[in-house]
């Protein structure tokens, strides 16, 4: 299958599942590239501009709006006819939808143009769609999970034995982490003696006909991922609705609210995705400052998968750790991985093995075939190194007593004295002490050796 064929079937199957999903450019397919997904007939505005977005959408445009943008004719950007509904988000973040019948000149983006040109550039956006695979262009996972030869080989990286540097207690013990996926697969945390303990949101991974669905176990993979590294920590999922792998940025904030509320330490948000004009999302922006500045918890997020420098959000806050992916021997970023500036920490993301469903899987890569998964797989992409990235941190806060943005800064530093050049700062999942390699005691035989 070509990268067109891949990209039409990926988001054709996003379009069929969900009428409210609109892609841009609309010539995406002959662009051969999705820039970004957004819900149609909606957008968000921060709740203290509302009243002054509402007088907006109901004036005329300016002469000059309307002479750039042929289909408008004089009139406001949205009718006293087209009744609007007012939709509560997040504190500081309010949606606008209206009805969905109604075209251009009113359709969402045209309305964004119209206040852009009013009152400026993200006074509202649209509900962005983010991937739990993340991979803007190609909304799907760096590749297909695949079967490993036996149950019995076990995950990777191997579980951490909490020992570093000769000393004990860096296996997350009192850290509670959070992470907001698709869900979580019943079964696992009763199958696998390192998932034991793991709760949340359950997810159904089969379709129709008992096949596992694309995407499905994304979250129970990166629940095992984290706790790989941090096998004491109080792990949990939070599902956000996703269809085909998308989800909307106001539901994944409400989830991401909800964990926050529950006393996570660490937050691994497993959604991305390239925005309009790649600007930040309102949502994301006020639930930092609303609410995560007042606290000592970290995000974690990975880059994505589009081995691209544009930045991707939320990875690419200043306020989130952006976690890219190395290659399986840790000594290069990995193929498909996004970079930049923007990207805190390179983690490996190769060949990961974790837990899954038991059952059939239709691939979405070439070659296309039926695999028989048998609960154990291994995968790739940023979604696995960004939670081997929370569980560094969590393993770190149970031995030093840190908060999570004194361990997460305590780690990055290290990430950037051992940083590789055409790379960045990279970290190893059995580096959870951050101690220079040269500084380990004589006989030392812990992961820094």
């Amino acid at each position: 299958m070509s990268e067109q064929q891949r990209l039409e079937e990926a988001v054709d199957l996003i379009l069929e599942h969900d009428p409210r999903a609109a892609v841009y450019p609309p010539s995406w397919r002959a662009d051969g590239r999705v820039q970004y997904f957004y819900r149609r007939n909606t957008i968000l505005v921060r709740t203290r501009d509302l009243e002054l977005v509402e007088t907006t959408l109901r004036q005329d445009p300016s002469d000059e709006y309307v002479r750039r943008h042929e289909g408008h004719t004089a009139g406001p950007i949205l009718p006293e006819g087209i009744r609007i509904e007012k939709l509560p988000v997040i504190a500081g973040v309010t949606r606008i939808d209206w009805s969905d019948d109604v075209g251009e000149p009113y359709d969402t983006l045209s309305v964004l143009e119209g206040l852009d040109d009013q009152l400026g550039l993200n006074t509202a956006t649209p509900v962005h769609g983010l991937s739990v695979c993340p991979n803007s262009g190609h909304p799907c996972p760096a590749n297909d999970p695949a079967a490993v030869p036996s149950k019995s080989c076990g995950p990777v990286p191997p579980v951490n034995d909490g020992i570093c540097c000769g000393t004990h207690g860096w296996d997350g013990d009192g850290v509670v982490v959070g992470v907001v996926d698709g869900g979580l697969i019943e079964d696992a945390p009763k199958t696998w003696p390192w998932m034991e303990g793991v709760y949340g949101d359950f997810e159904d991974p089969y379709d129709a006909n008992h096949i596992i669905k694309p995407y499905a176990g994304h979250g129970t993979f990166v629940a095992g991922c984290v706790r790989c590294v941090a096998p004491r920590a109080e792990v949990y999922v939070r599902r956000a609705e996703e269809i085909a792998g998308l989800a909307y940025e106001d539901e994944i904030i409400q989830k991401m609210s909800d964990t926050l509320n529950q006393g996570a330490d660490i937050i691994v948000c497993e959604f991305d995705g390239i925005t309009r004009l790649h600007l930040p999302m309102l949502t994301f922006s006020a639930f930092y400052d609303e609410c995560l500045r007042h606290v000592n918890v970290v995000v974690v997020a990975p880059a994505g998968n589009d081995t691209s420098r544009l930045p991707t959000y939320p990875a690419a806050y200043s306020w989130v750790v952006g976690v890219g992916a190395l290659s399986a021997n840790g000594t290069y970023r990995a193929d498909f991985s996004n970079w930049g500036g923007w990207v805190d920490v390179y983690a490996p993301g190769v060949d990961l093995v974790n837990a899954l469903a038991v059952g059939d899987y239709d691939t979405v890569h070439d070659p296309k075939e039926r695999r028989h998964l048998d609960g154990l797989v291994k995968w790739s992409g940023t979604s696995f190194s960004a939670p081997l990235v929370a569980g560094m941190i969590a393993a770190r806060m149970s031995a030093t007593g840190e908060n999570a943005p004194q361990a997460a800064e305590a780690l990055l530093r290290f990430a950037l004295s051992q940083a590789v050049r055409g790379v960045g700062p990279v970290l190893l999942p059995d580096q959870v002490c951050g101690t220079p390699r040269e500084a380990c005691h004589h006989g030392c035989d812990c992961a820094c050796k």
